[in-house]
């Protein structure tokens, strides 16, 4: 499979996963937010779930980890028998 092609499908696997992921990550941390609240003096969370910069930063870190983890998860392993470790 060409590079290019390689990336193209990690980038769509990490966001078709990585949305809602995020989005079930963000729900699931609202405890926490709540409790970080009066430490941090700003809001996390309302009443209804995260503040939307939450789902954004969780976003940010959970979409870009999965792409690389798609994307490196297609290559061989550099261990083989010929001592050759596979072109990139």
């Amino acid at each position: 499979m060409s590079r290019m092609k390689r990336t193209g499908l990690a980038l769509a696997f990490a966001f078709a996963v990585g949305l809602p992921a995020g989005w079930i990550l963000a729900f699931l941390a609202t405890p926490i937010l709540w409790r970080l609240e009066p430490v941090l003096k700003m809001e996390l969370a309302g009443h209804s779930g995260p503040s939307d910069w939450v789902f954004y930063v969780v976003w940010g870190i959970v979409i870009p980890v999965l792409f690389f983890a798609f994307r490196d998860s297609g290559r061989k392993s550099s261990i083989s028998g010929s001592g050759i470790p596979p072109r990139p």
